[in-house]
């Protein structure tokens, strides 16, 4: 089980105000004096984030007012910021499907308004009411595209709380390490801007993640200070999570009078707050207390209690656990049949949240259970010797649902963290694409300038220097061995034209701009035919039109980089080239007679040329296939969609 795991309290909209003096004398004197307007629409508002931690029924209420007169004017901005401010009070309260709907409400709005900071609060929000639902794969996306809308924005001061969010998602599938990483990020981009609100929210948070990572001392650090930071600016809800990390943390370090003094003070404020969520993690913190100093009924008694405010919010989370500590209390006092009700409401919700078998688990726990019941049968008859029996049974069934409980607890952990590296590994491939998309458009961007610059400036410069060198040869009469050195020198400007002129068709064919991909390929094939070096047959079938110019460039590139290899490497005396294009599907074959190779070496070491043609072939999202042995020649094979 993890100890720490908690939800940063996210309210993207206004989370300063809160933290700032308001005169609430001003924001009164606004709604008594104004009419049944957007003036009094946002009077409500700032009223409500007055209250927020202080008093959440208050807060409540004028979110409420807001509301409700924001429907009946049909005042968007109202509607909106209604909801993005209620569902914080929902959040706190547990009631988090309402919140979650309320949050997928507020992105419609924001996207009817057309506001773009707006829409990235909200998916900000979805993210968050995901989180408090469980399901963190839905909740890093929505997080990821927030980063993404506020990062186009240039709006970096929202980073820090999205960052802390992300943290959070990812400790829930226990990959604590990166979610430290997220997390200090946002207190690096938190502490020059010296929010205090934010900072008390950022620094309790990265104390639950070192403890979760058992570096308690660091852990105490963190929610030492973001204690004192809350109570400075009187920010309950920071100073309860606060509260609870201390406890925690003392416990693990053996430091019980300490953890017991700060687990109740984080439970008083809670209550006094009517904060469900977090007097539910002190109940634990206490709970777990209890257990460590040898008080059984103490633990039992938070545990019942607990367990009533997990259920009465649905909080999923929590109620796996605590169905299983409160089977436990209730085996200690013999009530076997109510112990094992609970263990079947564990394994019930256990396996909605895994999506495992678990017949042979209820076959084993009914099995126990009616071990139990023939143990009492017995007592009645041999009351001495089953008073050891029982003991001894209850042992042996406790160890094995132990076990099995670990079993369970542990494939939970290994899914939830396979699911999240999949998706992490998603994102970063997806990333990596893009950049090798850009790069291979750069480059064929900046091949065409260059061979423009060539063809048509310092092509034309030459050739005006070879009409006036020719001018002058006929106007001019010379000895006969500077005759000879000036026609010398004519003849090594025309190579040099002819250089410049090959240089620039090879970075990018004249014929492959005007004519196409077929009619450029067919010069390049003839030109090798030409040289003597390789013998190159051209095939096509199916081009009546031309493909999209960027598609022809990457196929050109692909034939000229693989009949390249061929010559340089494969000692072969003919090659093929294939191309056919039926319906949507396109694809190139290149074949030759040469030497071959044993493509097993690709998985270890590719060169230069065959890492550009996979680039080129997953710009294109098309499939590359190489297949050839040794003395057995090469058949490369590309398949894209058009």
């Amino acid at each position: 089980m993890n100890f720490f795991l908690r939800i940063s309290l996210l309210v993207l909209l206004y989370a300063s105000a809160s933290a700032q003096s308001v005169d609430v004398n001003a924001i009164l004197k606004r709604i008594q004096a104004s009419k049944e307007d957007t003036n009094r629409v946002l009077a409500y508002i700032e009223y409500g984030q007055y209250h927020e931690n202080q008093n959440l029924d208050s807060a409540a209420k004028y979110y409420l007012k807001a509301g409700a007169l924001s429907d009946k004017l049909n005042y968007l901005t109202g509607k909106f910021k209604f909801r993005s401010n209620y569902t914080y009070i929902l959040n706190l309260q547990g009631k988090f499907d309402q919140g979650l709907k309320l949050n997928k409400e507020s992105l419609v709005i924001a996207r009817e308004m057309n506001h773009a900071v707006n829409i990235g609060k909200s998916q900000a929000n979805i993210a968050t009411s995901y989180v408090y639902l469980g399901n963190f794969l839905e909740a890093i996306k929505h997080y990821q595209l927030s980063v993404d809308q506020f990062e186009k924005l240039g709006m970096k001061e929202f980073l820090p709380r999205l960052y802390i969010s992300i943290g959070t998602a990812f400790e829930h599938a226990n990959l604590f390490n990166k979610a430290l990483v997220y997390k200090e990020k946002a207190l690096a981009l938190a502490r020059p801007v010296k929010d205090s609100l934010q900072l008390a929210d950022i620094l309790t948070n990265i104390g639950g993640s070192y403890f979760n990572l058992k570096d308690y001392p660091k852990g105490l650090a963190h929610f030492s200070e973001g204690l004192a930071i809350a109570q400075k600016i009187k920010s309950d809800v920071f100073v309860i999570q606060g509260y609870a990390g201390l406890s925690r943390t003392n416990r693990k370090l053996k430091n019980l009078d300490k953890a017991k003094e700060f687990g109740e003070k984080g439970l008083e404020l809670a209550r006094k707050t009517g904060n469900v969520f977090l007097e539910m993690e002190c109940l634990k913190t206490l709970m777990y207390l209890a257990e460590d100093t040898n008080q059984p009924e103490l633990s039992a008694k938070y545990t019942e209690e607990a367990l009533k405010i997990a259920e009465a919010n649905e909080m999923t989370d929590h109620l796996v656990e605590l169905y299983e500590d409160y089977a436990t209390d209730l085996a200690r006092k013999n009530n076997y049949k109510a112990a094992y009700d609970y263990l079947m409401k564990y394994t019930i919700m256990n396996d909605s949240i895994q999506g495992i078998d678990i017949q042979k688990q209820l076959q084993e726990l009914d099995a126990k259970y009616l071990t139990a019941q023939k143990e009492k049968q017995i007592v009645t008859l041999e009351k001495e010797k089953q008073t050891r029996n029982t003991l001894i049974y209850g042992l042996i069934a406790g160890l094995i649902a132990l076990a099995l409980i670990s079993v369970l607890a542990y494939r939970n952990i290994i899914i939830r963290k396979r699911i999240a590296d999949k998706e992490v590994q998603q994102l970063q491939q997806e990333k990596q694409l893009v950049a090798t998309n850009s790069i291979l458009k750069g480059q064929e961007e900046e091949r065409t300038r260059v061979a423009r610059d060539l063809h048509d400036g310092l092509g034309g410069l030459l050739s005006g220097i070879k009409l006036t060198l020719n001018s002058v040869k006929g106007n001019v009469i010379l000895p006969e061995e500077s005759a000879m050195t000036f026609t010398r020198a004519l003849t090594q400007l025309d190579g040099a034209i002819s250089e410049m002129r090959r240089v620039a068709h090879s970075m990018m064919p004249e014929t492959l701009v005007r004519f196409g991909l077929i009619d450029a390929l067919n010069d390049f094939c003839e030109g090798i035919s030409a040289s003597g070096q390789l013998k190159v047959i051209m095939q096509d079938f199916g081009f009546d039109k031309r493909l999209d110019s960027s598609v022809e460039v990457v196929l050109y590139r692909v034939v000229q980089e693989l009949l390249n290899n061929v010559l340089k490497y494969a000692e072969a005396t003919e090659a093929h080239v294939q191309l056919t294009w039926v319906e949507n599907n396109v694809s190139l074959t290149v074949e030759d007679n040469g030497k071959g190779f044993d493509v097993s070496i690709l998985d270890q070491n590719k060169g230069a040329g065959m890492r550009n043609v996979q680039a080129r072939v997953d710009y294109l999202n098309g499939k590359l296939d190489i297949q050839s042995k040794p003395d057995e020649g090469t058949s490369v094979l590309v398949e894209i969609v058009v």
